[in-house]
This record gives structure tokens, C-alpha cells and sequence, in this order.
């Protein structure tokens, strides 16, 4: 079992190589399925595992730019604290949330 674990991306692969090319191919299963299935098992399964893969060196950056802040945060005040954690979340509010029409501000919300 511990080799399928680590090669079962392989395996799904070599299954969906024919399809992919057109064998056996219907309407009900066109063939960019079958391609779409396949970036999926490249993406998520082992030993591709591309998404994880960028993920985790996409946490290890932000780790690594958010250093200071991870050491001298917890040396603040709890009420600086809890200013820059009300800071963020209305700078969360008004550039990202607001941009898409969305609101997590409850006198901007539309109850009606």
C-alpha cells in the first residue's frame, strides 16, 4: 500500500492516457475532460504533487518575509494589538472585499 500511496499519481495517469488522445471518447465525455482530469492528477496527487508544491514554497515565503513581525508582535501591548488586528481586517473590508461587492461590515449590508 505504501507504493501506491506514493506513485498512485502515475497510475492514474497511464489510465488516462487513452482516453486523453481520444480513445473512447463520447459525448457525454468529451475529451477536454479527460484533459482536465489529468491536470487535476498532475496537481494533486503523489509524485507530482505540483499545487502542494507551490504552496509550500508560497507559506515558506511569507514565512520567511513575516519574521519580524512573528517575534516582535507578541513583545506589543495588547491594545496595539488589537488596533493593528482592527486595522487589517477594515483594510481587508475596503480594498479586497469591496472591490468584489462583497461586505463584512454589518451598516453596509442590505437585510431587506
Amino acid at each position: 500500500m505504501d507504493h501506491l500511496r506514493k506513485y498512485i499519481g502515475l497510475y492514474l495517469t497511464v489510465l488516462l492516457l487513452p482516453f486523453m488522445f481520444g480513445y473512447g471518447v463520447s459525448e457525454d465525455h468529451p475529451i477536454w475532460v479527460w484533459w482536465i482530469a489529468f491536470g487535476l492528477v498532475i496537481l494533486k496527487t503523489p509524485p507530482y504533487n505540483i499545487s502542494d508544491r507551490f504552496w509550500d514554497a508560497y507559506t515558506r515565503l511569507i514565512d520567511w518575509i513575516l519574521i519580524p513581525l512573528k517575534k516582535s508582535v507578541p513583545k506589543w501591548p495588547w491594545w496595539l494589538r488589537a488596533l493593528v488586528a482592527l486595522g487589517l481586517l477594515y483594510f481587508l473590508e475596503e480594498v479586497l472585499l469591496s472591490s468584489i461587492g462583497y461586505t463584512i461590515l454589518p451598516w453596509r449590508m442590505d437585510f431587506s
